[in-house]
């Protein structure tokens, strides 16, 4: 998506001058001074507020003005900003918090600071220049710098700089720049986004994505990097193990910068410079983080292809001259290398965490390892795999502190003020926490931060920690049951999107717990959970994995829901797959998008739109030309007969709707709208739907749940068309057939396969649908779609409170993605939609029928017939 920038810059204005618009809120953890220290907030304005973002300035907290940009992300439907991207950087003392101001003034400032700017061409050679350091880049190959100048003295061997990929028979494959692209570009940071294929003349291995982010006045540079498989996994059978013909296997990962004068230079490190720990220097000098350092590092969530782990000692070693010097569990380590006039910092964000990893130095290089040739195995990555490292340089004189880089590991925590979100609008239904008095929904989606078994402490169960884990919430609600000698590995992936639930709590309280679960997910969600392919069937590329299935070990399927390990061994059930329009969450991506700016999640959320729409597209061959329809993919649920309501085509339309808001896209639009007509209609029978069905039919809920969400988004957009009718009159025909048949599900538990505490979690989207049908419904129907939101909420929260497994993953996760609502719907009991005038008549519903249809059920009563056969015949044998 191509985004606006509109930079700012110093402005001679005193506070009184100019009007105040909203906060922004820094806080201080670590105890230190943070001196002009870069900050990146993505903030939501209300509409028609920001109409010229030139005339935006920002305030620190002594009210004189500051340098920042401004990246336009989103806007309203009459073009005011909605969601905008600030950079700019900050001074805290230790420990404190402090506020800026985002002000208005009344005259345009934006042209100021326009000379100033760090990008320059000559030809395909690319340099830039903060003011402080100049770095040239290396055009053809991803080094990434061909030098690194400061006061006129160079800071590298000149082209001996590299990023070295070395797959396991020891090849060397050189990483080859295709396009350089300016993803933003301003007075304070400019970031170019790299792309290209670590490969031969004839062959390429692995592609890589780079965001290379550098700084006015500064010598530091942030390096996201993201290693990725674009092969197809092979998966025989829907299996998707570890050790797949489509994965790649290699050695080691690492960004080596050859450092030029070795005169009396020196490197030192420290393991945890925020503790103040011990300061190591020597001739050579290693950090190595092996496992988590946690006590079940050796759990089996980390086996390889082969069923085996292959960590060899609990946490991080310090060598010096090939001497251990010290140990420990957890680093977070800054790696220096200094001579007389300059200074190298580096440090990897999340090092223990994403294990293995290892920062190295010498007098003439220092070496950031991201898949560290130390490890006892190869490394492998899927097909349709990537992991993304940030990397932190800071080139500077050498008056600078050891641990100038030890901030990376405990950033400044920024934030706006929860009653500005929710005045914002950006978010619908948001009430900030202090106005919620459901004191019982409260302490549960709060054990989730707070307590003896937080989802930070389920990490430590099975160890949820390593480069392909890390940010993944443990599925302990799988587990019930489980009697093994260790614990049972499952993952949850982002079902039902954790990643938004955790995100608007965090809005509604400005509390940075929900905000740290939320951009941990949502990383490893955007890396692991995607299938980042095009050269397998529609179907599947670009899609999302389920979550571990339901009861079974991970085993070598890690995130990948099928395992050969839990195939029926006589092949009597069917079993495999992969990933399916069920399980496709888009809103939390997208919102970590609008804070963050993060290019990776809005490249994501429009994956997954186009992943709707090209598996439904109709199959091609002399078949697809014989029978046009679609092929039904995006909107059954269950079934692949069954195109009604349901999670599939709910789902598919929510991520479809966020395609639109994203890129403002027709066919995402369109698409979504076909859908809904395909799925429901005003006139519905709807008891042939057999929606009492709760095992196969509950999530009629959640297609109705993203009707409401359909119709907020047509009411912002101010298109009361036929469409918004039509999805009214659905929304309110079903809402009230639920009003004669349905109850909690706890009084009909004996209707359901496994009666858990979850089915009474998921009464609360009962409620959630009660709320959009009083919001639509008319003054004689309102009450009453009330009165029966309100009764499943309470019965939602206090029927859950009565198992014993209340607060196991799944239950909280559905309460905090859906129970925020209520409290606002309490607050404004008399909200109401606007009311189209126009009269239209829909027809009579038709139903839909996918491509092939008649040859799928023609097989699949073939295959009724030799099952029925085989169990006649004696020992079930033909």
């Amino acid at each position: 998506m191509k985004t606006s920038v509109a930079p700012s810059g110093k402005l001679s204005l005193v506070k009184t001058s100019v009007e105040n618009v909203c906060p922004i809120i820094l806080r201080e953890t670590l105890g230190v001074d943070r001196i002009h220290e870069p900050v990146t907030i993505g903030l939501p304005f209300p509409i028609g507020i920001v109409v010229d973002s030139t005339q935006l300035v920002l305030l620190d907290q002594e009210g004189h003005s500051c340098l920042f940009q401004m990246q336009v992300l989103a806007r309203w439907p009459d073009g005011s900003v909605k969601w905008a991207l600030f950079d700019f950087f900050s001074t805290v003392g230790p420990h404190q918090t402090v506020e800026y101001t985002v002000g208005r003034s009344h005259e345009s400032h934006g042209g100021a600071p326009s000379e100033f700017s760090m990008i320059h061409r000559e030809g395909d050679a690319l340099t830039v220049d903060t003011g402080k350091v100049c770095f040239a880049l290396n055009p053809t190959m991803f080094q990434p710098f061909e030098q690194v100048v400061m006061n006129g003295l160079s800071f590298l061997d000149q082209g001996k700089s590299a990023f070295v990929l070395t797959d396991d028979s020891g090849k060397v494959w050189d990483p080859r720049i295709s396009t350089v692209e300016v993803e933003a570009s301003g007075p304070v940071r400019v970031t170019l986004r790299v792309e290209g294929s670590f490969s031969t003349d004839l062959t390429a291995m692995a592609d890589f994505i780079a965001r290379l982010s550098f700084f006015r006045d500064s010598g530091l540079v942030a390096l996201a990097f993201t290693l990725r498989n674009p092969r197809a996994a092979c998966h025989p059978g829907g299996m998707w193990d570890l050790g797949d013909d489509g994965s790649i296997f290699f050695r080691d990962l690492s960004l080596q910068l050859a450092l030029s004068s070795t005169n009396g230079s020196s490197v030192t490190c420290q393991a945890r410079p925020s503790l103040s720990s011990q300061l190591h220097e020597g001739s050579r000098v290693q950090v190595y983080q092996d496992s988590s350092g946690g006590e079940n590092w050796k759990s089996t969530n980390h086996v390889n292809r082969l069923g085996q782990v292959m960590n060899t000692f609990p946490g991080y070693r310090v060598t010096v001259a090939d001497s251990v010097v010290e140990e420990g569990s957890r680093a977070t380590p800054v790696i220096q290398w200094e001579n007389e006039h300059q200074c190298v910092s580096a440090t990897i964000d999340g090092f223990w965490q994403n294990f293995p990893k290892a920062l190295e130095g010498n007098r003439d290089q220092i070496t950031l390892r991201l898949f560290p040739h130390q490890y006892h195995d190869v490394f492998e990555l899927q097909g349709g795999e990537q992991k993304t490292h940030k990397l932190y340089l800071c080139f500077d004189h050498v008056a600078q502190e050891r641990e100038s880089l030890g901030w990376i590991h405990a950033p400044l925590m920024v934030r706006n003020d929860p009653e500005w979100y929710a005045k914002s609008k950006a978010v619908n239904y948001l009430l900030p926490r202090n106005h919620d008095k459901n004191d019982a929904y409260l302490r549960l989606i709060d054990c989730i931060i707070i307590g003896e078994h937080t989802f930070f402490d389920r990490r430590e169960i099975i160890d949820e920690y390593g480069w392909r884990n890390f940010g993944e919430v443990y599925a302990d609600h799988e587990a019930v049951g489980h009697r093994g000698p260790f614990p049972r590995i499952s993952h949850y992936n982002n079902q039902y999107d954790v990643i938004n639930g955790l995100l608007v709590e965090f809005l509604r309280t400005g509390e940075h717990r929900w905000y740290e679960l939320a951009q941990d997910l949502a990383r490893h969600v955007i890396d692991i959970d995607i299938y980042h392919t095009k050269e397998d069937r529609p179907a599947y590329n670009g899609g999302m994995f389920w979550h571990t299935d339901h009861y079974f070990d991970a085993s070598t399927g890690t995130h990948r829901a099928f395992s050969r390990a839990n195939k029926d061994p006589d092949g009597v059930q069917d079993y495999g797959g992969g990933p399916s329009n069920e399980h496709n969450y888009t809103s939390g991506l997208l919102l970590y998008y609008f804070l963050t700016g993060d290019s990776l999640a809005s490249d994501t959320v429009e994956g997954l739109a186009d992943w709707v729409i090209e598996m439904d597209q109709r199959r091609s061959g002399v078949l697809g030309f014989i029978d046009r329809r679609p092929r039904g993919l995006a909107s059954a649920s269950t079934h692949r007969d069954y195109h009604g309501p349901g999670r599939g085509g709910g789902n598919s339309i929510n991520a479809l709707i966020d395609g639109y808001r994203l890129t403002q896209n027709i066919k995402y639009l369109s698409k979504a709208e076909e859908l809904i007509r395909r799925c429901i209609h005003p006139h519905d029978r709807i008891e042939e739907r057999n929606l009492t069905d709760i095992e196969y039919r509950w999530s009629y809920l959640v297609f109705l749940q993203v009707l409401g969400t359909y119709l907020d988004f047509k009411i912002e957009c101010d298109a009361l068309d036929e469409m918004y009718g039509y999805a009214k009159a659905s929304l309110l025909h079903y809402a009230e057939w639920m009003v004669k048949h349905e109850v909690p599900y706890k009084q009909v538990l004996d209707r359901v396969q496994i009666p858990t505490e979850t089915w009474s979690a998921q009464d609360i989207r009962k409620s959630n649908v009660y709320k959009f049908a009083a919001k639509h419904a008319d003054n004689t129907k309102r009450s009453m779609f009330l009165q029966k939101s309100e009764f499943f909420f309470s019965a939602s929260v206090s029927d859950l409170l009565s198992f014993k497994t209340c607060r196991l993953t799944r239950p909280l996760v559905l309460l905090l993605v859906n129970g925020y609502l209520h409290a606002y719907f309490q607050a404004n009991p008399d909200e109401s939609a606007p009311v189209s005038s126009k009269t239209v008549t829909y027809g009579r519903p038709r139903s839909f029928a996918p491509q092939l249809h008649e040859l799928y059920t023609l097989r699949e009563w073939a295959i009724s017939v030799v099952g029925d056969v085989k169990r006649l015949m004696p020992f079930g044998k033909v």
